[in-house]
């Protein structure tokens, strides 16, 4: 078969995102179809090294993008929207494709790829990461009752009657859209991401704490504990929430946030307000090549959300906290998929009520517990993700799919 994968991030952007869609033309090449990939430039969280696309098994095109570079609707849309035409006017001058995969930006880029599918009669699966308008309301850009989400809505019901199949990564979102877009149940297939483990090497500790002091210019005690943050610093995130919790905590624990996003700027000016440099550190950007070296030297791995966050979105680092072993501390929800997950892992600690007192104690409860209690909860982790998030089970479902 003849397949173009269209996905809105691609390696060497280090998201687990662009990963999947890597993972997905590479087992697409290697069954005997000609795969070719569309993407943008390289946009987030880069390293210096650049985009190796010649000597990938597939074809890649990198179109035209704006890169956002704000946290503001209008940046977002700019940055959708020119990378739905894009891929709209790629799509349009195809000749004979036997079905597209698309992992792209929601609505308008989305909507674009399937007007072009539809014109000129092509089968599309489209992979839904995030729920929208749901995680607009969430982030406060939009109003749950107003118009644009109304509008939102009906784009979103359009779109997945006129795909031939949606891929969504939980059961939630699988819900949503069977009783908000009234899609049946045949038409989705739940198919989780995946991280596979041997991209998360395990480094000695010492020495990836090595690494990381170099990288950042400070040393830290022996008695520290250090709780890293890894992903993406966007409203998301619930960093900028987070970060005024931090005062509250016990001052052995060191906070390192690994990663690139429009919140970098403001949570800098909160640390320097509140005097924390002594503290809290920044790895940004997060290069792709210190990833291992990042999360081996956590003592714990922090997963924060911004409320509501976790209703519309899985996040994907979940996978990747999990599979280095390392305990996790997430705020969310309890009645979340996410906090579900953390709790049937046993691999960390829930904190569901957002206070600093809440966030303080729950911290002390860590720091309370015994160093095989902490290795054992990073073990029962990267085994629960070996166990639920495999490469191989899920490519396969997606590749039967796309037959």
């Amino acid at each position: 078969m003849k397949i173009i994968v269209v996905s809105c991030t691609f390696p060497p952007e280090p998201v687990v995102s662009a990963r999947t869609s890597f993972d997905v033309a590479n087992f697409l090449e290697t069954k005997g179809n000609r795969v070719q990939v569309v993407c943008p430039h390289p946009s987030r969280n880069n390293s210096k090294q650049e985009a190796q696309d010649e000597n990938l098994p597939f074809l890649i095109k990198r179109v035209f993008s704006i890169k956002s570079t704000k946290s503001t609707f209008f940046s977002r849309f700019l940055e959708n929207i020119s990378f739905g035409l894009s891929t709209f006017m790629f799509i349009i001058r195809q000749k004979k494709v036997d079905v597209i995969y698309a992992n792209t930006w929601p609505i308008f880029a989305t909507g674009l790829l399937v007007i072009a599918s539809k014109i000129k009669k092509y089968k599309v699966v489209i992979s839904i990461q995030d729920l929208y308008p749901e995680s607009l309301v969430t982030q406060r850009r939009i109003s749950e009752n107003g118009i644009v989400a109304k509008m939102f809505i009906f784009f979103d019901k359009w779109i997945a009657k006129n795909c031939d199949h949606i891929i969504v990564i939980s059961e939630w979102f699988e819900s949503v859209y069977v009783k908000s877009r009234l899609v049946k149940k045949g038409k989705i297939s739940v198919i989780k991401n995946w991280v596979k483990s041997d991209d998360i090497l395990q480094i000695e500790r010492l020495s990836a704490r090595s690494d990381i002091e170099s990288h950042i210019g400070h040393s830290f005690d022996k008695g520290d504990t250090i709780c890293i943050y890894g992903g993406n610093i966007g409203t998301a995130s619930g960093l900028d929430e987070f970060i005024k919790f931090i005062p509250k905590i016990n001052s052995r624990v060191k906070f390192i946030f690994a990663g690139d996003g429009s919140l970098v700027p403001e949570l800098r000016r909160l640390v320097n307000e509140k005097k924390m440099n002594d503290r809290v550190f920044f790895i940004t950007p997060w290069p792709s090549e210190m990833t291992s070296s990042v999360l081996s030297a956590a003592d714990i791995l922090l997963l924060p959300t911004a409320k509501g966050q976790e209703f519309s979105s899985v996040p994907s680092k979940l996978i990747t906290y999990m599979l280095a072993s390392k305990p996790i501390m997430l705020i969310a929800d309890c009645e979340s998929e996410i906090a579900k997950e953390l709790k049937k892992a046993e691999c960390g600690l829930v904190i569901s009520t957002r206070s600093s007192e809440m966030v303080a104690n729950r911290f002390s409860e860590f720091l309370q517990k015994s160093d095989k209690m902490k290795e054992e909860m990073g073990l029962y982790g990267r085994r629960y993700a070996k166990n639920n998030y495999s490469y191989e089970p899920s490519v396969n479902k997606i590749y039967s799919l796309l037959k």
